[in-house]
């Protein structure tokens, strides 16, 4: 079995290791260009079972330090337009990972949130995006998936609560959020691939 795992940048990667699973690992770079052309060139070349996104996100209704278990995708920026677009929201099935758990308030519960993403770095909670918390990569990775016919999950750890925080502080908790994702991935290695 392999796994393409995914993040945005070097310094959210951290390890994972899953017995008897070769993981692929991809730093896509920033928003939905970089990440969809990465991702699509990864699974020409190495042709993975699965795709696994993780990385950080932005929220109003979560708290920081919370990861959330996503896959269901939302386009902001086709979102925002009048008409309907069939491409702007996508829904995984629990094709792997069905037993991973979200973790809010310290608590694993079973959420299924939504991550809107969109070229933007989202600083405003004035606005209802319609989601659990925001992003600039997952939705161009899962449409890639769904073109390919690869199953994705993506697994999102919240650096900063919307309209409280700014870019520099968003770079000051990634220490936190490497820590903590690893400390997840190891604890639910088994789940991962299942």
């Amino acid at each position: 079995m392999k796994l393409l795992v995914t993040y945005a940048l070097e310094k959210e990667r951290c390890p994972i290791s899953i017995d008897g699973v070769e993981i692929v690992e991809v730093a896509t770079g920033v928003g939905k260009t970089q990440a969809a052309t990465t991702v699509a060139l990864a699974v020409m070349e190495h042709k993975p079972d699965m795709v696994l996104n993780y990385g950080s996100v932005g929220t109003y209704r979560h708290k920081v330090g919370d990861i959330l278990v996503a896959r269901s995708f939302v386009d902001r920026d086709m979102y925002k337009l009048p008409m309907d677009w069939s491409d702007r929201r996508i829904d995984f099935a629990a094709c792997f990972g069905s037993g991973l758990r979200s973790v809010v308030d310290g608590k694993e519960t079973d959420i299924a949130p939504v991550i809107n993403t969109g070229d933007n770095f989202v600083l405003s909670a004035d606005e209802d995006l319609g989601c659990d918390a925001v992003d600039m990569e997952s939705f161009a990775e899962a449409w890639v998936c769904r073109k390919v016919g690869v199953p994705f999950l993506a697994v999102k750890y919240v650096t900063d609560v919307l309209g409280q925080n700014s870019v520099a502080s968003w770079s000051e908790k990634l220490e936190n959020e490497r820590r903590d994702l690893e400390s997840f991935f190891r604890q639910n290695a088994e789940k991962i691939t299942k």
